[in-house]
């Protein structure tokens, strides 16, 4: 039977063709869910951004008067730059960093629009969502709402909500640690 269904394919110009269009349809689907994939709450990840690249992903400040908030820093293997995205029943994610531990979630200061680390709670400004944007992702606030993106500022390295738009400091890349998270997941 199956030499049959290979006779009438490859006999048939107009059958060949709707194989393969179905064929490239299945490789396109799987590649896009994988990349869709929820982040894993086990593992720490890095984020960075298109503008700056991954080689710069965000940090925390440790200490002095911009303690506890967060900027873009160059790549080091330290816990401050380690991020794990803890899903929240409601469809969101909490960010915390293997440096502050799970009491501390990264939050909006809403005077600066500036995310930074606080006691977890339930704060809009710690409800984070994540859009697929073709390669990239973006990240808002229920706080902010859908069209007020975490952006960089680009003349202190420091991520803040801005209004959405096509900029290059709203494209995240999660990037993948390996390292699992030292805590378990709170629920």
């Amino acid at each position: 039977m199956p030499d049959l269904y290979a006779t009438l394919i490859m006999e048939n110009p107009e059958m060949r063709r709707t194989v393969f269009a179905m064929a490239c349809m299945a490789i396109m689907t799987s590649a896009s869910s994988a990349l869709a994939q929820a982040p894993d709450p086990n593992f720490y990840y890095k984020l960075s951004t298109q503008f700056l690249g991954e080689n710069m992903p965000m940090d925390v400040f440790d200490g002095g008067r911009r303690n506890n908030q967060a900027r873009l820093n160059n790549d080091q293997n330290v816990s401050g730059q380690h991020w794990q995205f803890e899903p929240m029943r409601n469809g969101s994610y909490r960010l915390r960093t293997e440096f502050a531990g799970p009491g501390m979630c990264l939050d909006i200061n809403s005077s600066t629009n500036r995310p930074e680390l606080r006691d977890c709670g339930n704060f809009t400004g710690q409800f984070w969502q994540i859009r697929q944007s073709g390669e990239w992702m973006v990240l808002t606030t229920t706080f902010g709402g859908r069209n007020m993106c975490l952006d960089i500022d680009p003349d202190s390295n420091q991520p803040e909500l801005r209004r959405c738009n096509d900029y290059s400091g709203q494209f995240w890349r999660l990037q993948w640690t390996g390292e699992r998270v030292s805590w378990p997941p709170e629920r």
